[in-house]
């Protein structure tokens, strides 16, 4: 038993399966009871037709969720990407972005223009000799 509550633990931690499914249940409740509603539907006394068309509903609108979770580009929660591997590029992405401050990184290389140009200065004395 510990193995597969192990299992789902480590599915949590380095999945977005567990995000996936929580914004799927949202998604199929609110839909679920605009649907009802809009169809006038009294919400605690469903009938077995009114019930099949809410079901539908709802899971219509978990459909949109599964597709964004099966791509594995999405930055919420795709299936693809593990969190770890998110929050590694996102750290890496935020631990860059203190390096340049104001100052303007046109060459995309992680260093500031000026930074850059004072270290080629350093490297080539001769360069201040003129």
């Amino acid at each position: 038993m510990s193995a597969i509550k192990n299992a789902v633990l480590w599915i949590m931690a380095n999945t977005g399966i567990d995000e996936m499914l929580l914004e799927a249940a949202r998604a199929f409740i609110a839909t679920s009871i605009a649907v009802a509603l809009g169809l006038g539907i009294p919400l605690l006394d469903i009938s077995g037709n009114d019930f099949r068309v809410v079901i539908s509903a709802g899971l219509a609108a978990c459909l949109q969720v599964v597709v964004r979770a099966l791509n594995p580009e999405d930055s919420k929660f795709g299936v693809g990407k593990a969190k770890a591997a998110r929050a590694d590029e996102k750290a890496a992405t935020e631990s860059t972005a203190h390096i340049t401050g104001s100052a303007i990184d046109t060459d995309g290389d992680g260093i500031a223009d000026e930074l850059a140009g004072t270290l080629a200065d350093e490297n080539h004395p001769e360069m201040h000799n003129s």
